[in-house]
């Protein structure tokens, strides 16, 4: 095989075409990796504020915990409406509140 102009001018060619790629591939590398960086940046944000709302949902679990130990059952509230009721009559309906004045 003889090498000829124009086979070196078709190497050359493919050489500038075959680097031009590589130039282009390692541009496309760097940002995939800048891309996935971002990534899991975001990811790790997410993770944090989820850990976050996790503590938040657990405290506001122990508050309603807390909170529902005071409200009164039916029994109190019957009893507290029944008692309302007695206290409102007026005293000849219940002689035994009268007051010595």
């Amino acid at each position: 095989m003889k090498i000829t102009a124009d086979i070196l001018e078709q190497a050359r060619e493919t050489l500038v075409n075959e680097t031009s790629q590589k130039i282009t591939l390692l541009a496309a590398i760097k940002e995939q990796g800048r891309k996935i960086t971002e990534l899991e940046r975001e990811v790790q944000r997410q993770m944090t504020a989820r850990a976050s709302a996790e503590q938040a949902l657990q405290a506001a679990r122990v508050e309603i915990d807390a909170l529902r130990t005071q409200v009164p059952t039916e029994a109190a509230q019957s009893a507290f409406e029944a008692l309302t009721q007695f206290l409102a009559a007026p005293a000849e309906i219940h002689p035994e509140l009268r007051i010595a004045a």
